[in-house]
């Protein structure tokens, strides 16, 4: 086995030392080491420490990186987002020793972190570069992450809804973070599912970070609904290994920079993963409604929302289809004796 080089050491060492400090927060929660105050602090100051941390390391990774910085700043200012969300609650839990109001100035913070994920996770360097390829990775994340948020709503989230008091906003903010983590996991999907070679370890190592973060997150809500959910509690390693794993993947990309172009993997589970959604969605409808139960309102708009997705989505490769098609018959912009890549070529015209 060839000796490692001095990127790939440095690389390994950061791993290494994120495992550890993830191994010891879990330990510590478990064991509760100090009593249940000690432990509360240290859940509440690890869990900002490891948010932190990705933020130094996306910062590093946009200002070396050579292409993909848009991505490393949306993530960074994603996890700095959280961070402050996890400061306002340090603040309430451990200054001023009350329990955390809801909804809080932390709530904004944690919210606001969605949106500047998705919109990095969207601009990773490995992503389709075309506009037609981003806006079908778009339409392929929304079609999933509605079929599971109709799945949710039916099995989880409306009861739910029906069950919380409270005013409008805390209802809203409380059904906000499971369908935020919907969507994220949505996207964690399709992008794996369409992503190229190019600086695929990094974006494994980011999409591992936002499963843990979602899975955290929702047990988080599911236990605070149904007043279970203690002081450091064992799930909450998942905000740690998470925000630990995003920073792992920015510190990959500047250790290992990829000088690849970026491309389009199309397989077949990047044709197929947005329709199994929706043929469970169209089974479990079927199954509603043979049962004699009648969809309320919020299930049909989530219906029509899916089938204008999709119909958009046939829509778009039939533009590029008769797009390609025309490329082809004028001779512009086509050569013959290069290749069609993947990045090139509709998923239709591959097989044609």
């Amino acid at each position: 086995m060839p000796p490692l080089d001095k990127q790939t050491r440095h690389f390994l060492a950061w791993a290494l030392i994120a495992g550890l400090a993830t191994v010891a927060f879990l330990l510590w929660m478990i064991v509760a080491i100090g009593g249940p105050r000690l432990t509360d602090g240290v859940d509440d100051v690890g869990e900002l420490v490891a948010a932190l941390a990705a933020v130094f390391a996306c910062c590093v990774a946009a200002v070396r990186v050579s292409s993909g910085r848009s991505c490393w700043v949306l993530l960074g200012a994603s996890a700095f987002a959280w961070a402050a969300g996890e400061a306002a609650w340090t603040y309430y839990d451990l200054i001023l020793g009350v329990q955390v109001p809801f909804p809080s100035f932390a709530d904004v913070g944690f919210l606001s972190a969605v949106p500047l994920a998705v919109a990095g996770l969207l601009l990773f360097p490995s992503s389709p570069q075309r506009a037609a390829d981003r806006v079908l990775g778009i339409l392929d994340g929304c079609i999933i992450a509605g079929s599971i948020l109709f799945a949710s709503w039916a099995t989880v989230l409306g009861p739910l809804y029906d069950a919380h008091h409270g005013g409008v906003l805390k209802q809203i903010l409380s059904l906000a973070y499971p369908a935020s983590d919907v969507v994220m996991v949505s996207l964690v999907i399709i992008l794996f599912a369409r992503a190229g070679q190019r600086g695929r370890a990094s974006l494994v190592l980011v999409m591992a970070g936002i499963v843990a973060f979602a899975v955290a997150d929702s047990a988080f809500s599911y236990l605070t609904e149904v007043n279970n959910y203690g002081i450091g509690s064992f799930l909450d390693t998942g905000w740690v290994a998470g925000y630990l794993l995003i920073g792992l993947g920015a510190l990959r990309a500047v250790y290992a920079p990829s000088t690849e172009a970026a491309e389009l993997r199309v397989t077949t589970l990047s044709l197929l993963a947005p329709y199994v959604p929706v043929l469970a969605v169209l089974a479990m409808t079927s199954v509603e409604l043979l049962l004699g139960r009648r969809l309320g309102g919020v299930d049909w708009l989530m219906v029509l929302a899916l089938t204008l997705l999709v119909l958009g989505r046939h829509v778009l490769n039939l533009w590029e289809r008769a797009a390609l098609r025309r490329l082809g018959d004028s001779g512009e912009g086509y050569d013959e004796s290069v290749p069609v890549t993947e990045t090139d070529a509709d998923p239709v015209l591959l097989g044609r």
